[in-house]
């Protein structure tokens, strides 16, 4: 099978609430041109997020799932491997703005090498990784034509990986609140996991560097009522 004549790939979301993030997700994923089927699954949300994605209409989003009450990230995560069909899976998490075209090149990479296990965006700050370029050279590992930072593990978002090695590694654990797979024991087993190289940054917008994280105001907020509190006594901000 020619890329061109190869499956979409199909990508995991999962909500509970926080709307300011999730909008902002789902509006950005769904203005990129990538070659992507999307499987959302919501935990519950009651702030309006379930109902704001039900009223998107592309023909991206192939199957949803509106939950009663928060399943956490293993119960999702087994849905949606059991429905997802594509050879080539990945999970993007509600708080994440991913670039236009960051599927293909990871998608190729992976296709490509089997050895590879999750490679991802860099959800850092790119000031993250320019000041520990130096020690991050030492860890950047070609694989035929692709090369990849590597890492023994990276987060679960913004990322791609055979659906083959999710379905041996994942972890039955309802509890977890993490993506649940076993990077452990898939690096032990001699797969290569990292983020893609030269780095595509996808913004995490729980980062509080991010103009759009919601704790950006409370901390601003909190800083200039301390800021008036230590005034009279002569403190300047």
């Amino acid at each position: 099978m020619t890329h061109a004549q190869a499956m979409p790939v199909d990508i995991l979301m999962i909500t509970w609430n926080r709307f300011h993030y999730a909008k902002r997700t789902i509006d950005n994923l769904l203005a990129t041109r990538d070659d992507f089927r999307l499987y959302w699954w919501d935990n519950g949300s009651v702030d309006g997020v379930a109902e704001y994605i039900s009223n998107k209409h592309d023909e991206r989003m192939v199957l949803t799932h509106r939950h009663h009450e928060n399943a956490m990230q293993a119960i999702p995560t087994r849905w949606f491997l059991r429905h997802c069909r594509s050879e080539v899976i990945g999970k993007l998490d509600d708080d994440t703005l991913v670039p236009n075209g960051w599927i293909a090149p990871i998608r190729s990479a992976i296709e490509q090498n089997n050895r590879l296990g999750m490679v991802g965006c860099w959800t850092f700050w790119p000031e993250d990784y320019q000041r520990n370029a130096d020690a991050a050279q030492r860890k950047i590992r070609r694989v035929g034509a692709h090369r990849i930072l590597w890492n023994l593990s990276i987060g679960g978002t913004a990322f791609l990986m055979r659906r083959e090695l999710a379905l041996r590694y994942a972890v039955d654990d309802p509890r977890g609140t993490a993506f649940p797979i076993d990077r452990e024991r898939m690096s032990a087993a001699g797969c290569l996991s990292g983020w893609y190289f030269p780095l595509i940054w996808a913004e995490h917008m729980d980062d509080p560097r991010s103009a759009h994280c919601s704790m950006s105001d409370l901390l601003d907020r909190e800083g200039d009522a301390l800021a008036d509190a230590a005034r009279p006594h002569g403190i300047r901000r």
